[in-house]
Order: C-alpha cells, then sequence, then structure tokens
C-alpha cells in the first residue's frame, strides 16, 4: 500500500512538472531584481525565477522573461509579481485575445502606408492656411516615406536612420510627432518596447489627425503587452471614442479589447466586462467580438 502511494506521489510530481514551465530572465536593459526576504537582489540573463517571487523593474529599464515559447515583456518601472503576469497571459492566450494583438505592428504600417500623403492634402492644410504648397514636397514627408519603404522591407536600422533625420529637420510639432510615431513603431517591430515606448511618449496628435487612433492602438498595445496594465487603463480611457473621424468599427473594438484586458488585470473585473459589452454591441461576428465573448466568459 505504501508503495503504491509512493508512486502515485511521484507520477502526480512529475506530472506538475510537465505542466508548470520553467521562467529565466532573457533580455535586461538596465536593472531588474527580485525580491529577497526584506532586500532586493539584482537579477541577470539567464537566472532562473520562481512563479510566486515578486519582481522590480528600474527606472528606464526594460526587460524580457520567457517560458517555454511565450514571453512577458516589462517596460515601465515598477514592481511585479510574476503569478499575476503569468495567469494574465494564460487568460489572454487562452481566450484568443493574445493572438488579436499579437502581429498589429505590421498591420499598423500598412495601414499608414498613405498617411503622409494623405496629411498633405487634409488635415495639416487645413490646420494651417499659411501653409505653402511647398510643404507638399517637403523634404521630411520625402523621408518618412523612404523609412516606412526600409521598415516593410524588414530593414530597421536604415528606417530608424531615416526616421530619426526626419526629426531633426522637422518644421513644426506635427512633423515631430509623426517622425516620434514611427521611431516608435520602428522599434516595436524590432521587438524594443522600451524604446518604442520611450519615442511614442512625445507623439501627439489632434482628435482629427490621420494619426490619432493609431498612436492610441499602438501604445495601447505596447502598455498592455508590457504588462502596464494601469497606465494602459488611464491612456486607452483617454481616447475620444466619439470623434467621428476615429470612429472606424475596428478601430474601436481593437481599443477596447485592450482596454478591457488591462482593466480586468487592475482588479477593475466589472469595468472590464461594460467595456467588452460595447466592444461586442459594435459587430457581433468579427474575430475581436468572439475573442470578447470568450474573454468576458473566463472573467
Amino acid at each position: 500500500m505504501k508503495k503504491a502511494i509512493t508512486l502515485f506521489l511521484i507520477s502526480i510530481l512529475s506530472l506538475t512538472a510537465l505542466i508548470a514551465e520553467d521562467v529565466y530572465v532573457d533580455y535586461v536593459d538596465g536593472y531588474l531584481e527580485i525580491k529577497d526576504g526584506s532586500s532586493w537582489m539584482e537579477l541577470w540573463i539567464g537566472d532562473a525565477i520562481g512563479d510566486s517571487d515578486i519582481l522590480k523593474l528600474g527606472q528606464g529599464s526594460y526587460a524580457e522573461l520567457s517560458y517555454g515559447a511565450d514571453r512577458i515583456k516589462l517596460s515601465r518601472p515598477g514592481v511585479y509579481e510574476l503569478s499575476s503576469l503569468l495567469g494574465a497571459r494564460k487568460n489572454m492566450n487562452s481566450s484568443g485575445v493574445g493572438a488579436l494583438l499579437a502581429g498589429k505592428f505590421k498591420t499598423l504600417l500598412i495601414d499608414d502606408s498613405t498617411k503622409t500623403e494623405a496629411a498633405v492634402g487634409g488635415v495639416r492644410a487645413a490646420e494651417a492656411e499659411s501653409v505653402s504648397v511647398d510643404w507638399m514636397t517637403s523634404e521630411t514627408a520625402e523621408i518618412i516615406k523612404e523609412g516606412r519603404s526600409s521598415l516593410q522591407l524588414g530593414v530597421v536600422d536604415k528606417a530608424l536612420d531615416l526616421f530619426n533625420e526626419a526629426l531633426d529637420l522637422s518644421a513644426d510639432e506635427y512633423e515631430e510627432s509623426e517622425a516620434y510615431y514611427y521611431i516608435g513603431l520602428a522599434h516595436a517591430m524590432s521587438g524594443n518596447y522600451g524604446a518604442a515606448l520611450e519615442n511614442l511618449d512625445f507623439a501627439d496628435f489632434d482628435t482629427d489627425s490621420e494619426y490619432y487612433s493609431e498612436l492610441y492602438i499602438l501604445k495601447g498595445q505596447l502598455l498592455v503587452e508590457s504588462s502596464a496594465y494601469k497606465e494602459a487603463v488611464k491612456w486607452l480611457n483617454s481616447f475620444k471614442f466619439t470623434n467621428a473621424r476615429a470612429a472606424e468599427v475596428d478601430d474601436k473594438q481593437q481599443l477596447y479589447l485592450m482596454l478591457a484586458v488591462a482593466q480586468s488585470n487592475s482588479g477593475m473585473k466589472s469595468d472590464a466586462v461594460k467595456t467588452l459589452d460595447k466592444l461586442i454591441s459594435l459587430d457581433r461576428n468579427s474575430e475581436a467580438a468572439k475573442a470578447a465573448v470568450d474573454f468576458k466568459n473566463s472573467l
């Protein structure tokens, strides 16, 4: 009997070991620390951490944790419970929300393919009557166009050089924000979320701008995927959902989905349910709505 119980316990422990994924520090730029009693101990690339550990990311730091084939990114300073991070990731993946958010950067780049040209004849011209026709062929517009082409080809370093050149040559706040947006997008596509957010923090567009909703989607996704949920709630709640120019259903559903994820992981589950209901009511047959239903049922 004792032998049977022993074998049973061994099998249970073996199964648990197979189910549990080891978590490792995969990348650190700056300082990542682990709570050790009443003090903090610095972590290094390759260190293993337990799912009950508490981590602290330093100011201006960026870190990536890996477990199995998945990855957790941290880009905002603060204290994080690893169990909460893993739980949030599991819920996102099981409901299909994670798959919908993944790869959005490339979609944003495709959607942005005519942004500079559209702004030339639209918003920018309307914002300032004194803008000359020469602006239509401005050097910054051409540089950004070339940078976009490089980014679409996957030549990120060249794209970043061009976007930074456009930033140096920007003639006004709009062109400056446009350059910061593309610098942020390039860093996001290369996986450098910390640098992406640092640059996007400087971008600012009016509600009638071509870039308004794209900036919210890009920065919102980076914050959510970086587990900066409270900041994501604040950021996404500031979006003007009633603005006519930003009223495309796809964009609104994407933003509502990210907001709901951020709310649910900030202890605001009742708010998350309300947000998901708004999302579903926009288009019940969309992929976002289907994921929202599954995510709502998991809360």
